[in-house]
């Protein structure tokens, strides 16, 4: 029988950035909160079989056998495991059980049914069989509880194809064409390729126009197979809020949000809309950005880039911006003592809300029906008070909380968004900032000061010079002369 050939593991953007991820928890000891999702990890078992089998009948052995034996098959669910580690098994003996029964599970489904020929199966000449369920390997069957004796070494190599996943039938095409009689090897310790948000920097890039007899540039080809990718990102997307009701999974919504940023942030930040119906919009698109936790992780996006840590690093940044406030305030003549220590309570963070206004002003005063600039970032509801009607009547589009003394609504312009829990209250700001971020939206004039010094001391972004104002420069000036004493 032929040598038998070399098979790859499969590898596209998506798998490769959970790789990554995994790998960035292990350094700080939290391996444990990555997991690979149900669709990631069916795509990987599918495509991995499917690409054995075409391997399999494009090499010399395709001839005589048509599909991979148990012994391939549980080789190339070592090498899974050994690449991919947050599918490993909590059995040390034998980490690959899992991944393999999936493995072996969508060959057998592959595997064309057998026509029987009746109660003599061996009637008249008698068949010879090439492929069995107990299939067998130089005379000894494979078996996962033990090595097999006289069995061939089968070299696992690394593949990255994105677009096998997206046209299976591919394989059978390509199973047709012949194998170089040498495959260079990859080690264990393959570098890994950037993900799809740095692939795609120059997705803004026209596509030339190309004659018949020309070959396309490479970055404009990849290029438009990253716009696709990322239309096909944003398709899943859509069918996990289809139903309504809908609460996909959060970590799959996040990595899907990952992989498709661009192609969304190019759509956000076009202004081709009144900003007054830009949320409206949005939502409609993108209803995950309801959740407070997608707007907390876009404004990682668009400003942490991958940092992990940033969200809590932010939260600890505001912390202290509170604890500070109070001792500034009082300076000021804004806040008189005594003041709530907690800065996470909920009497501090209204006093707080309140006192911003006017601790960092803005030369533009309030519109009269909205009453004082703090209304534009907090409102306290009466009793009795409608949180709909009068988001009605508010003369702003910008995000505001609506609290009541026990709930907080988050709205972003006459839009109820969610609710915030009162544990999480003194987090309001950030999820204020988080989406005047997601949607790109202006801040209003009579508190554009206050959230640009929160912009630059808490989410550290800075100001472009033309867009610093001469309140902001002020302001800024003296809260950092204050502590600088």
């Amino acid at each position: 029988m032929p040598d038998p050939p070399e098979y790859v593991v499969y590898t596209d953007s998506e798998l490769d950035m959970v790789r990554s991820q995994y790998f960035a928890l292990l350094h700080s000891g939290k391996k444990k909160d990555c997991k690979m999702s149900k669709e990631l990890c069916c795509r990987l078992v599918r495509n991995t079989v499917t690409s054995m089998v075409a391997i399999l009948r494009a090499s010399p052995m395709g001839k005589e056998v048509r599909y991979p034996s148990k012994l391939e098959m549980r080789a190339m669910s070592q090498k899974i495991v050994d690449y991919y580690p947050m599918l490993r098994d909590a059995d040390t003996h034998m980490p690959y059980l899992t991944i393999y029964t999936k493995l072996y599970k969508r060959l057998q489904n592959m595997k064309s049914p057998r026509k029987r020929q009746g109660s003599m199966p061996q009637r008249g000449r008698p068949r010879k069989t090439l492929f069995s369920s107990d299939d067998t390997d130089n005379g000894t069957e494979g078996d996962l509880s033990g090595e097999a004796s006289g069995s061939s070494d089968y070299t696992i190599l690394l593949e990255s194809n994105d677009d096998l996943s997206e046209d299976n039938s591919n394989a059978e095409k390509e199973s047709q064409l012949p194998l170089p009689s040498t495959v260079p090897t990859t080690s264990n310790n393959t570098t890994l390729a950037l993900p799809l948000l740095s692939k795609s920097a120059s997705c803004s890039v026209p596509r030339a126009d190309i004659g018949p007899s020309t070959a396309p540039p490479d970055d404009v080809v990849a290029d438009h197979d990253s716009l696709k990718m990322q239309a096909r990102h944003y398709k899943t997307l859509s069918n996990m809020y289809r139903k309504p009701n809908a609460k996909p999974n959060q970590s799959d919504v996040a990595q899907i949000l990952d992989l498709e940023f661009e192609a969304r942030r190019a759509f956000i930040d076009t202004d081709v809309t009144r900003e007054e119906d830009r949320p409206r919009k949005i939502f409609e698109a993108y209803p995950c950005f309801k959740d407070i936790r997608n707007a907390m992780d876009e404004l990682r996006r668009i400003v942490g880039g991958f940092n992990c840590k940033y969200i809590d690093q932010m939260k600890g940044r505001w912390a202290e911006f509170c604890s500070k406030v109070q001792f500034y305030g009082i300076w000021k003549k804004v806040l008189k003592p005594p003041l709530p220590l907690d800065v996470h309570g909920v009497d501090f963070t209204v006093t707080l809300f309140n006192a911003l206004p006017s601790l960092f002003p803005s030369k533009t005063t309030p519109p009269k029906r909205l009453g004082s600039a703090s209304e534009a970032l907090l409102h306290i509801l009466k009793p009795g008070e409608d949180a709909v009607l009068y988001l009605e009547k508010r003369p702003l589009s910008s995000p505001v909380l609506l609290f009541d003394g026990t709930t907080s609504i988050v709205a972003v312009g006459n839009i109820p968004v969610t609710t915030l829990p009162l544990e999480d209250f003194w987090e309001g700001m950030l999820v204020l900032m988080a989406y005047y971020y997601t949607l790109h939206l202006t801040y209003p004039k009579c508190v554009a000061t206050v959230l640009s010094v929160i912009q630059t001391e808490v989410i550290t972004d800075a100001i472009h010079d033309q867009d610093a104002t001469s309140a902001y420069k002020k302001a800024i000036a003296e809260w950092k002369s204050f502590f600088e004493k």
